[in-house]
């Protein structure tokens, strides 16, 4: 494993997307993207992403500083063309746009196409609770990325198709659910490539429909598994109905029908909760809740009732300062990408 400080690795981010074309803010909010995720422990869509985002500018799957344009919309709605720039830049925009459209009618709906891929979609429900608001979150691969079998089949049809949700609360983060709805996402086997581990049982076929626990089984053309196990046939109705919300009311690409290449075609939700019920009343009862399941005899006394969120929360407070770890083979993607560009690399071939 190879450590280095968020900052620099932030930094070496920010400088190689620069150098493949993004404009300066545009690769900085991908880079804080990025090393966030790796601090908060989500490595799948961490630095490890990188690479796929430099390839894809080098073949022009991706367009650097490209602006994303809204071709209708009404008081509550806007659809939104990200014209294929980073996924991370589109997304927030068009998450800030339904924040302000929400603030002024309750709520909104906006869709995405043509975007990149836009990281962890938790990120873009945070972004909406910090402004006291809940949200609604769906997101497909535009007909790309296949990677997931269906409930009862042991090919690759689907994306694994996350979807979000949060709602503000006075603790340390959002109540927030991000999941993929594959049993895990694809990154996360990739993790386990890269580190030369087996994955859990119950995650992956190989191409033959064979149940494996080797990342290179799925690399070679094996299928994830939806979420649910013996019950798999909620995730993969979850990831039907992520299909029809984020696919087809976006405009864009679903499986089986792709668009031009790879894209999280889109739905944000936002909707004011004080339509319904004051915040106070609602920060109050929400930790009534949490409370309540709090407290409970645990199956296992070093493992405590978390509520949905608090994982992340308590990883970026306790994270932020400290070292990140990461296999290192990404340590190798990043030292060539930068000398692909002809930055300096001393400091990263010195760390380890």
């Amino acid at each position: 494993m190879w450590k280095v400080s968020p900052t620099r690795l932030e930094d070496m981010c920010t400088a190689i997307m620069r150098a493949a074309g993004a404009p300066g803010s545009d690769a900085r909010l991908v880079a804080d993207h990025l090393v966030d995720n790796d601090i908060i422990g989500h490595h799948s869509h961490g630095v490890i992403r990188l690479w796929d985002y430099v390839e894809w500018a080098h073949h022009g799957d991706l367009i650097p500083g490209a602006r994303p344009r809204i071709f209708s919309e009404t008081r509550t709605t806007a659809r939104i063309d990200g014209n294929w720039n980073f996924g991370q830049v589109v997304a927030t925009f068009a998450t800030g746009l339904a924040i302000e459209k929400a603030r002024a009618a309750g709520i909104s709906v906006v869709t995405i196409r043509r975007v990149k891929h836009i990281g962890r979609l938790g990120r873009y429900a945070e972004q909406v609770a910090a402004e006291g608001l809940v949200s609604m979150l769906f997101t497909n691969g535009g007909g790309h990325g296949i990677n997931q079998a269906p409930f009862r089949g042991t090919e690759r049809k689907l994306c694994s198709n996350p979807l979000a949700m949060s709602v503000p609360s006075s603790l340390a983060g959002p109540f927030l659910l991000d999941m993929a709805t594959s049993v895990a996402a694809e990154g996360k086997v990739r993790v386990y490539r890269a580190r030369g581990a087996p994955t859990p049982a119950g995650w992956i076929l190989d191409s033959d429909g064979n149940p494996s626990t080797d990342p290179e089984d799925f690399a070679e053309g094996g299928a994830l598994l939806p979420v649910g196990g013996s019950e798999g046939h909620k995730g993969y109705a979850l990831a039907f109905m992520v299909e029809l919300l984020a696919g087809v009311m976006s405009g864009g690409g679903i499986s089986g029908d792709p668009g031009r290449s790879f894209s999280n075609d889109s739905m944000v939700i936002v909707i004011d909760p004080e339509l319904f019920v004051p915040m106070a009343e609602l920060r109050e009862r929400s930790l009534t809740l949490t409370e309540h399941l709090k407290d409970t005899r645990l199956a296992d006394e070093s493992q405590p009732v978390l509520y949905p969120g608090e994982k992340e929360a308590e990883a970026r407070l306790a994270n932020r300062e400290r070292d990140i770890e990461l296999p290192d083979p990404v340590r190798q993607q990043l030292l060539a990408m930068l000398q692909r560009f002809s930055l300096p690399e001393a400091e990263l071939v010195s760390s380890g």
